[in-house]
């Protein structure tokens, strides 16, 4: 496993080098691609795959995060080709995958917004070929497209996910695995067989994984998740890390959504520490071995 942080990493080949102290600082060797990857050159985005290989850091995944199932036709067609453009700059720059989200139809046009035509299989219909459109013709061989569980969709239990993944039947997709986003209110309190079953159902298709933790405060409006340092709430990292170690041992594993450099430096050391509990440790830069 290689550990990151989604909002930790350098933006152009100059920042690598004085990124690499902060890597070994923290013990992270995992990399998110430059936010410009959209308008990187083909060249541009190999130089820099280059540049983060030489310094022994994993470029693990980019997101694509706009709705692309909107109504508009002419704007679906423009992020679409935005989107093989990030995808064919990903396999050029070494980037293991690219993640995006179902969509919406909510008016909001924002893709993570819940409206009910998310759940009907005339959205997973479209959504498979928003998928299909999105790989054909592209020879990838290094970069996946991985969709992202979300409670707004039916994209979210491990056997929704597995049936989609076989409705898609396509080499380079798979699952951009959110553990927390997969947390249904019966599951809170039982994560540890939930992650069991995500990976006995999904483990191949896994492209990335992101770590988070989640609590359930106390409130009047019933269901509301809390995100929360790692380790301070209710997910089986135990069971998590178990099951992670025996992916790819290259496998990316990200922090997300903190505010500050030092929320992720604090969480980097839970999930060192997390980790080590269950019998397992993160591959630092240029490390090569088993770990």
């Amino acid at each position: 496993m290689r550990l990151g942080g989604v909002a930790v990493g350098p933006q152009t080949i100059a920042d690598v080098g004085e990124f690499c102290e902060k890597a070994d600082r923290h013990g992270i060797s995992a990399i998110v691609a430059p936010k410009a990857i959209a308008t990187m050159t083909t060249e541009e985005a190999r130089a820099f795959g280059e540049a983060a290989t030489a310094a022994g850091l994993v470029i693990g995944e980019t997101g694509f995060w706009e709705n692309l199932i909107t109504e508009d036709r002419d704007l679906r067609q423009d992020r679409l080709a935005r989107l093989r453009i990030v995808l064919a700059n990903a396999e050029a720059m070494g980037c293991r995958s690219v993640a995006i989200l179902s969509g919406t139809r909510h008016p909001s046009d924002k893709a993570f917004a819940a409206h009910p035509y998310m759940f009907t299989d005339a959205c997973r219909n479209e959504v498979r070929e928003v998928v299909l459109a999105a790989l054909d013709g592209l020879d990838l061989g290094k970069t996946r497209l991985g969709l992202e569980p979300y409670a707004h969709s039916f994209f979210y239990g491990p056997e929704a996910v597995r049936d989609f993944i076989d409705c898609v039947d396509h080499p380079r997709f798979g699952v951009h695995l959110d553990q927390a986003n997969m947390i249904a209110p019966g599951d809170f309190f039982a994560t540890g067989p939930l992650i069991e079953k995500t990976f006995a159902l999904l483990k191949p298709y896994i492209v990335s994984v992101h770590l988070k933790d989640l609590a359930w405060p106390v409130s009047p409006l019933g269901l509301r998740w809390e995100e929360v340092d790692l380790g301070e709430g209710n997910m089986d990292f135990d069971a998590y890390f178990r099951h992670a170690a025996t992916l790819d041992p290259d496998m990316t594993c990200f922090c997300e959504h903190f505010a500050s450099e030092g929320d992720y430096a604090r969480n980097f050391a839970h999930a060192h520490r997390l980790a080590a509990r269950s019998g397992h440790t993160f591959r630092r830069r240029r490390e090569t071995t088993t770990a």
